[in-house]
């Protein structure tokens, strides 16, 4: 049973005494887990904190959240006590707009109450510019059946068997749902310009990403802007270019 030093981040993950804490936001339907092989992956230096959102795994009885800037909010006041050591943010597709929001907040905090309290730099990943309007339809409120094949269509790796597994609908489909709606509804506000280093990443045959969406994350910071390619298409992350990846951030944070 996972123990949680509050509702966003379990105890384990929380060392005493760390050199670099990089907090982890998951893709639309995912959840912590997929940022547990990391650990092993990444230098001992930096410890991998994945965020618990609620709605899924052990907050699974909570309603999901579907307002970006509001459960980002809730996220910054429970993490706080947390930033106290040298950290990042990584988010992937609907993780990296969390992501931007929590280093925006942060920033916007940082100008009402002088507190320097900034990532070392925010990587996002698998999305364009969080200040870009979406060019594609809408999909949270489609019928099961299109809204699967509507996933697989333009992001790839939606399990076959989603729909034809009642169970599996009934507990996975609600989530992405909601994730999806979250992603749809967001409209990018006024922030304070970030001042942090940004890396955007995507997948070579991710087509859900152009070049230029990835370039605009540049124009969100004052700091370092870099993106980079890796081999695999959407979920590169968790496939064939992960282990790319993480050598990149961990030669940045390094």
């Amino acid at each position: 049973m996972v123990r949680f030093a509050n509702g966003w981040l379990a105890q384990r993950d929380i060392r005493a005494g760390a050199s670099t804490r990089l907090f982890c936001l998951p893709h639309a339907g995912s959840g912590s887990a997929a940022f547990y092989r990391w650990k092993r992956e990444l230098p001992p230096g930096i410890d991998v904190c994945p965020v618990l959102l609620p709605g899924r795994e052990g907050r699974l009885r909570e309603l999901s959240l579907i307002d970006a800037v509001a459960l980002v909010g809730e996220l910054l006041a429970a993490t706080r006590p947390y930033l106290d050591v040298p950290f990042a943010i990584f988010g992937h597709s609907k993780g990296s707009l969390l992501a931007y929001e929590w280093a925006a907040q942060l920033a916007e905090a940082q100008f009402a109450d002088a507190q320097r309290t900034a990532p070392a730099c925010l990587f996002v990943s698998g999305r364009e510019a969080a200040h870009l309007p979406l060019t594609h339809p809408d999909l949270h409120g489609l019928g099961d059946q299109a809204f699967v094949e509507e996933l697989q269509r333009r992001y790839g790796g939606t399990p076959d068997n989603l729909l034809a597994d009642a169970e599996l609908r009934e507990v996975f489909l609600p989530i992405l749902r909601a994730d999806l709606n979250l992603v749809e509804t967001y409209r990018h506000g006024p922030q304070t310009m970030l001042e942090c280093p940004i890396m955007a990443f995507a997948g070579k045959q991710d087509d859900s990403v152009s070049d230029a969406g990835l370039e605009a994350w540049g124009s969100l910071t004052t700091g370092q802007f870099t993106t980079r390619r890796f081999t695999g298409d959407h979920f590169y992350s968790t496939g064939e270019g992960q282990r790319e990846l993480l050598e990149v951030i961990a030669r940045r944070l390094g």
